[in-house]
């Protein structure tokens, strides 16, 4: 007989980890973008880097926790692909923002 599906705490924590490191990353970015169009983003450039990577660990943990939270028997593993998914893309984003902010 098929059990009920236990839940997926690591893909909980995953998914929860890779929403707040996407947030967080997004509006350090978008607040980089303005910061460089108005000339006062190398004023607080360090500290927007510093913010941005903490958001972006965030999404590493996520993917370390989505990719471990794929594992497991009768487990429900759409919130660790989705939290590791989202993950990488939290990294990829803070990559961009970065090499978006050196562009002159």
């Amino acid at each position: 007989m098929n059990q009920p599906a236990q839940p997926n705490t690591l893909g909980k924590a995953s998914m929860v980890l890779a929403i707040l490191g996407s947030f967080f990353v997004f509006t350090v970015g978008l607040c980089a973008g303005v910061g460089k169009e108005q000339g006062w983003l190398k004023n607080v450039a360090a500290i927007f880097f510093i913010l941005g990577g903490s958001a972006a660990f965030l999404g590493f943990l996520a993917v370390i926790l989505g990719f471990f939270g794929l594992w497991g028997r009768n487990r429900s593993r759409v919130t660790a692909i989705v939290g590791l998914l989202l993950g990488l893309f939290t990294i990829a984003l803070f990559g961009w923002i970065v090499q978006a902010a050196q562009q002159p």
